[in-house]
């Protein structure tokens, strides 16, 4: 059996309504990294030294919030392609633009987009977005048994969940369906879900489930939730 720790990223510099940055740059605040430490301790304590993989996205974020625990096990991350954020929003269109006007711009987006339609260039559409996350929990089939932590980021284990539930990406309904869904279960910063996958041959019998094993119910990090 193999078990999937999910971990998002601590407090970002988009988290606390900084400015504008391209998703992939962005940074942890102070915050972020106090809790990358706590995050840290929490899965020494939980995992030990039983860890068969530390995984990050390509993002700053998740490899800044991997740094203590890398740190601690004395270990070397490995970067798991597909893991990244949901680039919703096109960075050459909200550059330089307010905070509160960026969320709006956001709920614009979730209203209205077409699965298969991009903010702009430097986007990417929400069919791209589930395909690839679809793409990895394949490749997390392939892993081997064991525990594997993966840094990773709030869009991104809401749609874990989302394709967990047999939900699909083909219409805009869909689309805002998934906004208001990700809104009531979005991983807090430094929290964790258990993403557990049953050997192939019993996933008929036991098909793979997930539950949220570190809560962070006293924090509200995210100005963007």
């Amino acid at each position: 059996m193999r078990k999937i720790y999910l971990v998002r990223h601590g407090q970002s510099t988009a988290n606390a309504g900084g400015d504008a940055q391209p998703n992939a740059q962005i940074e942890l605040t102070e915050l972020g990294h106090q809790q990358a430490q706590e995050v840290a301790q929490w899965l020494s304590d939980t995992l030990g030294d039983n860890v068969a993989s530390i995984n990050v996205s390509s993002f700053v974020r998740t490899q800044q919030t991997a740094q203590p625990y890398l740190d601690q096990m004395q270990r070397q991350a490995q970067v798991i392609d597909g893991l990244e954020e949901f680039t919703c929003q096109s960075f050459a269109k909200i550059n330089g633009l307010p905070f509160q006007t960026r969320l709006a711009m956001v709920d614009e987006y979730w209203a209205s987009a077409q699965p298969d339609e991009a903010h702009g260039a430097d986007a990417e559409s929400f069919l791209n977005f589930y395909q690839r996350v679809q793409q990895v929990l394949v490749y997390f089939q392939t892993l081997p048994k064991g525990n594997h932590v993966v840094y990773t980021h709030g869009y991104w284990i809401s749609m874990v969940i989302w394709q967990l539930l047999g939900l699909s990406a083909d219409t805009q309904q869909e689309v805002a369906k998934f906004r208001q869904f990700e809104k009531s279960i979005r991983a807090k910063n430094g929290e964790v879900f258990c993403l557990t996958l049953p050997e192939s041959g019993f996933a008929d019998s036991y098909p793979p489930s997930i539950t949220k094993a570190r809560y962070c119910l006293d924090q509200f990090s995210d100005l963007s939730a």
